[in-house]
């Protein structure tokens, strides 16, 4: 008993060491972005005041700085209120910058503890600056962007990702990170227009929009989602609640044989033909085990003569071999022999015109 009132009297003391802030005395940074500007770097805070009719105005402040804390003070310098990053929903590199690389950016974000994990990171078709300074949406732009990368996430075309994964991945041996690539269209709408996949910290290439689809399949997993394909009949299906894994199965006589298999579930949801019968379902089944297993190892293909891993075949290869050679890996991994087989399983239909 008198251990445990000992206790209760040391963290009284502890109870008042917490830094609070008003929220109506700080201004929250939902968004920021990154852009290279000669030796500089260029940073754009993105902040959301709520008006008393509830509605919200966007409000970014910039800086310029060749450190990026610099770049946190010197926007403060421009805000009547303290700028806070607690509540950070979204950060956006520049297209030049994502070229030259974001390993400080990266260093930075791995120390910075008021950073929560819940943060997106995407690259821009042009600058980042001119993407948060756009007008998206009614809660505020960058809990629209966001959703809009949380929504393409949970239903749509992108693999998982958040500041945990990408950080994982980029310190991990073996993988290379990947990152959503958005483009604004008008002052008030921005779109995911594909993938700018890295080298180490680096933007190489980008994946375009129409083959998101097969990307996710060959690193992620589909919970839900929808394809369409068409026929050689020139008929056209659309398939929904798409669910798919995949499996990785090295040779046993032959290390440099690789074979990844893909398995897809679905319904069809929609139907262009005159009438969807057992035979149209199986055809449907083929058609598109055909074009997964053909656009899958083209990416394979891209990615070994470009000499990136963003599927993580190097990080699989040495789960599996305990004497593991990295250097040795870059040149097993551009000669290897990668094999696609995908299985498609129709379960049921939907809605058929």
């Amino acid at each position: 008993m008198t251990r445990l009132i000992f206790c209760v009297f040391l963290l009284i003391p502890l109870s008042g060491c917490i830094e609070k802030k008003i929220i109506d005395d700080i201004n929250i940074v939902t968004g920021v972005g990154f852009d290279q500007s000669g030796g500089q770097m260029i940073g754009t805070f993105l902040t959301q005041n709520f008006k008393p009719d509830k509605s919200i105005i966007n409000q970014t402040f910039t800086s310029k700085a060749t450190l990026r804390r610099d770049l946190l003070i010197k926007a403060n310098k421009q805000s009547p209120q303290p700028l806070v990053t607690g509540g950070l929903a979204i950060t956006v590199i520049g297209e030049e910058l994502g070229k030259r690389g974001i390993k400080d950016i990266l260093d930075v974000y791995q120390r910075d503890v008021s950073i929560g994990a819940r943060n997106f990171f995407a690259t821009a078709e042009g600058r980042a600056e001119t993407i948060l300074q756009g007008e998206y949406g009614t809660i505020g732009s960058g809990n629209h962007l966001y959703n809009l990368l949380d929504n393409n996430i949970k239903s749509k075309d992108l693999p998982k990702m958040n500041l945990h994964l990408l950080l994982r991945d980029y310190y991990q041996k073996g993988k290379d990170i990947y990152l959503p690539r958005l483009k604004k269209t008008s002052d008030t709408q921005v779109e995911i227009s594909g993938l700018s996949l890295f080298k180490e910290d680096k933007v190489v290439t980008v994946i375009p929009i129409e083959k998101l689809f097969f990307f996710k399949l060959l690193v992620d997993k589909y919970s839900q989602g929808n394809f369409s394909i068409s026929k050689e009949t020139d008929a056209k299906a659309s398939i929904r609640s798409i669910r798919s894994k995949h499996i990785f199965k090295i040779a046993e006589n032959n290390p440099s044989h690789l074979t990844i298999q893909i398995k897809i579930k679905g319904a069809v949801q929609e139907y262009t033909g005159k009438k969807l019968v057992t035979k149209d379902i199986k055809k449907i089944q083929e058609e598109l085990e055909k074009e997964v297993e053909k656009e899958c190892l083209q990416l394979v293909k891209q990615f070994q003569q470009q000499n990136i891993d963003p599927i993580g075949l190097g990080h699989f290869y040495k789960s599996r071999n305990r004497g593991f050679d990295y250097k040795k890996w870059e040149a097993d991994y551009q000669n290897l022999q990668v094999k696609i087989i995908c299985n498609v399983v129709i379960e049921g239909t939907s809605i058929i015109s």
